[in-house]
Order: structure tokens, then C-alpha cells, then sequence
């Protein structure tokens, strides 16, 4: 019975982890900064499409309990603030415990038995509140880490017997949870229970205190804990432009900066120093909306909040788009603005009448993917050029947008710049007409999946000259309203890159950031060490460097050494292989005399010596000089020829010295070597061999198969075993066919598939 009491809560903490493995946000299909409204529309829209009584997929009924489950922890502010920080639902009613804030299925047993260590909360702090924030290294590399950039978070590190920690915890806890209800990150590290946070956020004493925006690491530095101490801390996290102070003087130059693409939004209050409620939300919407500060009661403010009639007593917020010359676009007053409510303006007016395709993440939010034709969303876009030439195109069709009768939330009306967007716009090859002057391109897109989208551009485009832009909205009307009560696809197709970030930091000042980055990890580093830590890993450093510079610096006296030792070598330049006209071969003969010429301390290059003796010399010559005639104009060939008579003792020699004397060519002669040819580098010494076929018998006959591989008299011989037998007669050397081969072999020798015969000096010649 024990067993089985105790299986079960087992099976349903595993069944739960798996419903809270799927994102609630993707099964809802709204962004994680979704308001409660947008979470409910989006729940009523998928309940319907979804319900086991309407829908005949045999998925239906797990699909609408995802669904379900996924609205009742979204809808819950407090559930929805505890999935986003540890990923639980609302299957999974357990505060996080542990190491790290996981929790285990037997927990509830060993309540107030062991956990905590008696009353006292020594070993995992019961009753302790800072439990609530503790998170895991894996969910803050993967969710709250990436999230800075749009919020951030403010971390405490404590550990267990800490009495310093114990004191400033009552405060901490109480100011974590203001900042939570405003909607920032708060994260707890226990640094035992979780050593490998506590190591990537360079945490090493406790109490520590810090805060990462953008990923970047700021630690709290105060010597003292109060309230007013650590909110002037977290506003300083904060980007100095992420309100900006604005004044009578300022407003206009503030209002008409709408052409980076983005909403302008001013918060009013009696404070002169904005709130976090405030500063919160202005750097999450940063991207999409510019946001301003008015204090109340500030002279140098006092014409403006008159002329927007705004009470100095209350909170105001004011939203302008394009149009700065008339009344707000939205006016929202309280006695003091929640975060929630700032999130459902902010959220519902984060986008221009006419907003600009200027990232890929605009282009994301505002023509989004939809494969099926029935729900299909299309993007009306105006193709314009950077120049205010084209600002009249821009007006009309903003004018167009926000007074037409296509009032639909599947169609979604921009404009890009084609001079910025040009890889974008390239990718739009098909339907797209060379207009005059007066007119710009409209493409109408319907996006199919991330890259692949249906496109048509309007056939007569958008007029630039104000008469005849009826035309055009009446054409432009017709097409969008056969395009969503018709069923057919769009004419073209095309495969599209992403769009340039126009927003994006110039690269100087991303390799600036980087920078000062690393110089930051650096003196973190540092200063977490004692002295003597420090100067002992700059010592080993140090020599570190000391020793490889060292290496380089004699490695480099080497090469320069034995450069010098090779230019002096190299007194002789190569002789010249032909005429200068190209037509005459020039064969020097390899002598003692013209060894080191030829051979010892030529240039880099081959000399492509031919065997011979005096009953062969001259018809051989003559076939080697035909064969080696095409060759001739690479300068670094030279052609010699070599007696056999004379130095048939070098020769034996050479062919011992690369078999390292293993073996002794003592009945070698004259006959088996004619027709030879060594194509020899004497500057690297190595060489390659040629050989006709008697010469490969009588070595392979001779020494066996070992010695034929050493020199290089691999190839395969299928003639040889006919050969045998025959009379003296029959096998006389015939000049014409001992060099037939050599012209296919210097062009293997040119490719590198010829075997290299190395060695470690050259033989000398004597006479």
C-alpha cells in the first residue's frame, strides 16, 4: 500500500513536467509579451477551432486540454509571473524547492522533518521567502538571460549560516517583490545549491547583489541596504536614453523623431525622477517605441502639460504616431499607472499607421506566417527609395491605409526602403515593371513560411502625382477585395533572405561593447582572487609568453640562417634550358665538372638527365630532345645527359645510397641502365626515376620486388615473363622504344602521382 501511495504522486509530477515541457505562449500562439486581452481573444479563437464536440481530429481532445490549461496559467497574473520564472502551470501547484528551484515528488513528507533543519532554517531556510526566486542555471540561460535585453533582471546571491544575509533579507524580499510586481526579473542563487549559476554569473561571496541587462553584468556596490539605495541601483541599470527628459523646448524636435520607425510616447508625472513602473515598460517597447518623461512640475514643462490639459496631480500617458499636430493618439489617466495597464497601451499602439519593414522581427510581427488560403494575411507594401522625393508617395498612402475601406485584420499596410532592403527587394524578380517617374511599386505579400512567400506587384503601381492617386486606391481596393473573398493563389513565388537590421549598432561600436566586456570579466576575475592568486597566474602567464616569444625568435634565426646558407649556396644560376627563341633544345652534359652546376648547388628545380652510352648516344639524344622539346619553356627544367662509361660507378652508387646500402648492385651494367632517365632536384634532394623495362627486369631479377619499390620500379611489367627465354638475338636494345613512355611520365611527374626517391646527400663525381 506504501508503494503504490507513493508511485502515484511520482507518475503525476512526470505527467505534469511533460504538459509544462510544451511553451503555454506557443500553444496559445501569442508572444511572450502578449497582454491578458490578446491571451483571451487568442484562447476563445483556438477553444472553438479545438473542441472535442466541433472537431473531428483525434488529437482534439488533448489539443483542447493544452489549450485550456495553457489559459488558466496565462490568465493568472501571479501563475503566469511564476511559469515564466520557473515554467510552471497550472497542473503544477508547488512552489519551486530545492537546489536551484526544482522540485521532487516526495517533498511533501519531509516537510518540517529534515529540510530545513529544525526551526532555526539553517540548511534550506524554511519559511525563508527567497525560495519563491530561486531559478536553474538551464532556465536562466534560456529564458531569463536572453530576456535582459527586453528586461532586466536583479539578482541576490545568498548561502546557508550567512548572518549578514539574514539581515538584509527582509528588505531584499520585500523589494524583490515590488520589482516583480512591476514586472522586472528577480532571481535568488543559493551559491551551494547551485554552484553552476553561481559561476557563470561570477558570484563567489554572499550576500552578493547585481543586475544583468543585455548580458551584461553590473554588481551592486553600496555599502549600505535600503529601499532608496537599491532603487537608485536598478534605475541606473537602465540605458540613459530610455526616457527621455522632455521639455517645451524639446517636445517638437522629440515628436517629429517618428521616422526611425517608432510610436512616441510621454509619461507624465508629480515625481520629479520617473518610476520603475515607467522605466520598465519604456525599455521592454524600446525597439518599437520611443518614450519620454514630463515632470509636472517643472517650469521649463509648463507650457506643454497646458496644452495637453494634462492633470499634475495623476499619472498621464500620451501616444502620438505620425500625425504630432493633432490630439494624442491615445490618453490614458490614473492616479497611478499599473504596469498592466501600461503594457495593454503600450502593446495595442506599438506600430505606426504606416510602419517601415526596417528588421526582420518587424517583418515577423507584422506579416506573419498563415499556410492556409482561407486565413491567409497579407502585407500591402510600398516600395519607395530613401529620398523625400518619395515623402508624397509615403503621405497618400498612409492616407490610404487609415481611411480605407479595407479595414481588415488580415491585411496589413508598410512600405520599405528599397535602397536598404535591397537583397529583399532583388529576391522579387517576376511581375515587377521599369516604372516613370511617377510611380512607385506596391507588392502585395502573402508569407507562406520563414523564407518562402506568393507575391504580385499592383499593375500600374502607386501614383505620385496627387490627381491620380483615386486611381490608384480604387485599383489597389478591387485587387485586395478579389484577393481575400477569392481562392486563388498569388502569381509569383519567391524564396526571400532576411531582412537588414536597420536599428542595429554599427560594428565599431559592437566590437567597443565586446570590449569592454571582456575587459569587465577580466577585473571581475581579478579582484574575486586574493593578491597572491593573481600574481602568481601573471606570473605563469607571463612566462608563458616570454617562452613562445623566445621559440619565435629562434625559430626565426634559423629560417634566416640557413636562407643565407642556401643564397650562398646558390652562386650558379640554372642554366638556360633552350634558345630564347624556343626553337633550339640545349642538352648539357652531367660531368664532374658541371656536377655542382647541375646538380649539388643548383636552383630549385629538376635535371632531367638521360642515361646513355656511346653505341646509343647520339639516336637517343635526338628521340629525348624531340620528347622534352615541349618542356622546355618552363625555366626551371634543365636537360643533361649522363655516359654510362664514365660514371656508371655514381650511378650504382645513387641507386645503393636509396636503398641505404642494404643491398649491393655489384653485377649492374651498362646495357640494363641505357634509356634511364633521373629527374633530379638537387636542392631538396630527392629524384625521380625512369626506366624502360629491361632495366626493371634486371633489377626486379636481380634483388627481388624490395629493391624495384626502394627506386621507384613499381609499375606493373605484364611483358616481362614473355621476355623469357628468349635468344640473345631477340634481345637487343631497341633505342626506339626505350624513351616511348617518357613523355606521359613527365606529365605524372608535373601531377605529383610519380614516387619522390629521397636522400640525404648527393654522391659525389669523380673522375
Amino acid at each position: 500500500m506504501i508503494v503504490n501511495l507513493i508511485i502515484v504522486p511520482v507518475l503525476l509530477g512526470l505527467f505534469s513536467h511533460s504538459l509544462a515541457a510544451e511553451d503555454l505562449y506557443d500553444v496559445l500562439g501569442v508572444p511572450r509579451s502578449a497582454s491578458g486581452q490578446e491571451i483571451k481573444k487568442a484562447y476563445k479563437n483556438l477553444a472553438r477551432e479545438w473542441h472535442p464536440d466541433k472537431n473531428d481530429d483525434p488529437s482534439a481532445t488533448d489539443k483542447f486540454t493544452k489549450i485550456n490549461e495553457a489559459y488558466e496559467t496565462l490568465s493568472d497574473s501571479e501563475r503566469r509571473s511564476s511559469y515564466d520564472k520557473f515554467g510552471y502551470t497550472s497542473a503544477q501547484e508547488q512552489r519551486p524547492r530545492g537546489p536551484g528551484g526544482g522540485f521532487h515528488p516526495f517533498d511533501e513528507f519531509f516537510q518540517g522533518g529534515f529540510g530545513g533543519f529544525g526551526p532555526f532554517g539553517f540548511g534550506g531556510r524554511e519559511g525563508g521567502g527567497m525560495d519563491k526566486f530561486l531559478t536553474t542555471l538551464q532556465h536562466y540561460e534560456t529564458k531569463l538571460h536572453p530576456g535582459t535585453s527586453k528586461n532586466p533582471c536583479f539578482i541576490y546571491a545568498y548561502t546557508d549560516l550567512c548572518f549578514n544575509c539574514m539581515r538584509i533579507e527582509p528588505v531584499l524580499f520585500k523589494f524583490m517583490t515590488e520589482l516583480e510586481n512591476v514586472g522586472l526579473c528577480v532571481v535568488a542563487v543559493h551559491l551551494r545549491r547551485s554552484p553552476g549559476l553561481a559561476s557563470h554569473l561570477r558570484l563567489y561571496n554572499a550576500p552578493s547583489l547585481l543586475g544583468v541587462v543585455s548580458g551584461r553584468i553590473t554588481f551592486y556596490k553600496n555599502s549600505g541596504i535600503s529601499f532608496d539605495y537599491l532603487k537608485d541601483f536598478v534605475k541606473s541599470l537602465f540605458p540613459s536614453d530610455t526616457l527621455v527628459q522632455i521639455t517645451d523646448d524639446s517636445l517638437q524636435s522629440f515628436l517629429d523623431g517618428w521616422r526611425d520607425n517608432r510610436v512616441r510616447a510621454i509619461f507624465f508625472s508629480s515625481k520629479s525622477e520617473p518610476s520603475l513602473r515607467f522605466l520598465a515598460p519604456a525599455f521592454f517597447y524600446r525597439d518599437r517605441i520611443a518614450c519620454g518623461f514630463v515632470h509636472t512640475g517643472d517650469p521649463k514643462a509648463e507650457k506643454l502639460v497646458k496644452q495637453y490639459g494634462v492633470n499634475k496631480y495623476r499619472e498621464t500617458l500620451l501616444l502620438w504616431n505620425e500625425v504630432t499636430d493633432s490630439t494624442p493618439l491615445a490618453t490614458i489617466v490614473l492616479q497611478q499607472l499599473s504596469r498592466s495597464t501600461i503594457d495593454e497601451v503600450l502593446s495595442n499602439h506599438k506600430y505606426l499607421a504606416l510602419p517601415r519593414l526596417s528588421s526582420q522581427a518587424v517583418f515577423d510581427d507584422l506579416c506573419p506566417q498563415e499556410s492556409k488560403i482561407k486565413k491567409r494575411r497579407l502585407c500591402v507594401a510600398l516600395v519607395t527609395k530613401k529620398t523625400d522625393e518619395h515623402n508624397i508617395a509615403r503621405e497618400t498612402f498612409r492616407e490610404f491605409a487609415q481611411t480605407s475601406t479595407i479595414q481588415n485584420e488580415r491585411v496589413k499596410f508598410v512600405y520599405i526602403y528599397e535602397d536598404v532592403q535591397h537583397n529583399f527587394i532583388r529576391a522579387l524578380t517576376k511581375g515587377n515593371e521599369t516604372r516613370s517617374k511617377i510611380t512607385v511599386e506596391v507588392v502585395i505579400i502573402w508569407r507562406l513560411d520563414t523564407h518562402k512567400l506568393n507575391y504580385e506587384f499592383l499593375e500600374h503601381g502607386w501614383s505620385l502625382d496627387p490627381q491620380a492617386v483615386p486611381q490608384s486606391r480604387r485599383e489597389l481596393e478591387e485587387r485586395l477585395t478579389s484577393i481575400l473573398n477569392g481562392d486563388n493563389l498569388l502569381p509569383y513565388k519567391a524564396t526571400v533572405p532576411e531582412f537588414y537590421n536597420e536599428h542595429m549598432l554599427g560594428l565599431l561600436t559592437r566590437i567597443l561593447f565586446k570590449l569592454y566586456d571582456w575587459y569587465d570579466r577580466i577585473f571581475m576575475y581579478c579582484t574575486s582572487y586574493d593578491g597572491m592568486t593573481v600574481l602568481t597566474a601573471l606570473a605563469a602567464l607571463g612566462f608563458i609568453v616570454a617562452v613562445t616569444f623566445s621559440m619565435n625568435r629562434l625559430a626565426a634565426a634559423e629560417a634566416e640562417e640557413m636562407k643565407k646558407k642556401r643564397l650562398s649556396r646558390k652562386a650558379q644560376q640554372r642554366p638556360p634550358s633552350c634558345s630564347p627563341d624556343n626553337q633550339t633544345i640545349h642538352l648539357y652534359e652531367l660531368r664532374c665538372e658541371t656536377f655542382h652546376n647541375l646538380i649539388s648547388e643548383s636552383d630549385t628545380g629538376l635535371t632531367v638527365t638521360l642515361l646513355v652510352d656511346e653505341h646509343t648516344k647520339d639516336k637517343l639524344m635526338r628521340r629525348f630532345a624531340e620528347i622534352m622539346q615541349p618542356f622546355s619553356r618552363y625555366s626551371g627544367l634543365t636537360f643533361a645527359f649522363l655516359q654510362l662509361e664514365y660514371y656508371l660507378d655514381w650511378y650504382r652508387h645513387l641507386l645503393e645510397l636509396s636503398m641505404d646500402f642494404k643491398v649491393t648492385l655489384e653485377s649492374i651494367n651498362n646495357r640494363n641502365c641505357v634509356g634511364t632517365v633521373l629527374a633530379i632536384n638537387g636542392d631538396r634532394k630527392y629524384y625521380y626515376i625512369y626506366h624502360p623495362k629491361r632495366a626493371r627486369k634486371w633489377i626486379r631479377h636481380q634483388r627481388g620486388r624490395d629493391v624495384t619499390k626502394a627506386v621507384g620500379f613499381g609499375d606493373s611489367d605484364t611483358d616481362s615473363s614473355s621476355e623469357e627465354g628468349k635468344s640473345r638475338e631477340e634481345a637487343v636494345i631497341f633505342e626506339d622504344e626505350l624513351l616511348s613512355g617518357l613523355s606521359i611520365w613527365m606529365d605524372r611527374v608535373f601531377d605529383g602521382t610519380v614516387k619522390k626517391v629521397r636522400l640525404q646527400y648527393w654522391p659525389e663525381m669523380s673522375k
